[in-house]
């Protein structure tokens, strides 16, 4: 499948942190093509693919999405919600979500008109989020309870050039990558043990990998997420270039080694990478994986992606494909050196 299909065929399931049910379905379909899959007891779907006998190496990238959650249906028959992850409030007024009650609902997140908006109000993020879903209260009730999932609605765009347009590729790019990672080890036959990780909760609690990682014993474990592009009013030092590659990162919480390993790998084969240094902690599920059990050597490779958490995130296909390039030339390559 082409990178664009499979990015628009992973986008089209959701996945709001804490029920990626349907997400998981999905990511089982994908997965089984390369070997064993089962799911652990938190959710996240695992993959393991037999090498012959190599080092075991996890590989990682989280299901779950940005989105919200019911807190209660008012007397009017709103849907009163929080953001379930990080999700960016400004966005929301008037924003599109479906509702995943006893069956999926279209909603809209309601909106002051400006017209009506105080000067004090104006250029505020409200701080109570209603969704309007056209219910009286007695009618939500019965098709809507505390505790469901609303995830952002925007449908998959083809952008001019090589670029698409989503919800969720925060990090459904990332399981794209996998894939397409395996598509290339599978080519090349690959000799080590591999144990490939879609996993939950990470815009939450990054409890998923945290698990995983505990469970497979691995030498190394590498995770893939999504980072910073730059837009026109965003700092240069602070993010990358869209089309620019992936970005390998840097971090007291990453394994020098092998960040420098996939530096190494990227500059050898050709192919174009940019470096994302960080002072602390990655933001990522590396982070957690790193400190699991006895602590696991661990890197972490980001593609570039605009608008971050929104309904309308951007990345471009070549670095989602020079992603998985970078990844499999550097476990073929370059991996058993840290291991």
């Amino acid at each position: 499948m082409e990178t664009k299909a499979l990015l628009q065929t992973l986008t089209a399931a959701p996945g709001v942190s804490g029920a990626e049910r349907d997400i998981a379905e999905t990511a089982r379909e994908q997965l089984a093509k390369y070997g064993e899959v089962h799911t652990d007891a938190l959710g996240s779907v695992i993959c393991t693919v037999k090498g012959g006998g190599g080092q075991k190496i996890l590989l990682d990238a989280h299901m779950d999405q940005v989105g919200l959650i019911v807190l209660e249906i008012t007397p009017e028959g709103f849907l009163r919600a929080a953001p379930c992850g990080g999700i960016d409030r400004r966005t929301l007024a008037a924003a599109e979500v479906t509702v995943y009650g006893k069956t999926p609902i279209f909603g809209v997140v309601t909106s002051t008109p400006p017209h009506l908006l105080s000067p004090e109000d104006e250029g505020k993020v409200p701080e109570t989020i209603l969704v309007d879903i056209g219910m009286t209260a007695e009618q939500a009730k019965e098709q809507v309870r505390p505790g469901d999932r609303i995830a952002l609605r925007p449908e998959f765009r083809q952008l001019a050039g090589d670029c698409v347009s989503a919800p969720a590729l925060d990090d459904r790019a990332g399981l794209c990558v996998l894939l397409e990672a395996l598509e290339l080890l599978k080519a090349a036959g690959c000799t080590d043990d591999l144990t490939v990780v879609f996993s939950v909760l990470e815009e939450t609690t990054e409890g998923g990998a945290r698990a995983a990682a505990f469970s497979a014993e691995a030498d190394l474990c590498l995770a893939v997420d999504v980072t910073f592009a730059k837009t026109p009013d965003e700092k240069e030092e602070e993010t990358g270039t869209l089309g620019g590659g992936p970005m390998v990162g840097f971090a007291p919480s990453l394994t020098r080694a092998v960040s420098v390993g996939l530096q190494k790998t990227a500059e050898r084969c050709g192919i174009p990478y940019q470096v994302e240094v960080m002072g602390g902690l990655s933001g990522t599920n590396a982070d957690a994986m790193a400190a699991a059990a006895g602590g696991v050597r661990t890197g972490l490779v980001s593609v570039p992606l605009r608008y971050m958490h929104t309904g309308v995130e951007v990345v471009s296909t070549a670095d989602v494909e020079n992603s998985a390039r970078l990844l499999s030339e550097y476990i073929l390559r370059e991996a058993k050196e840290v291991c």
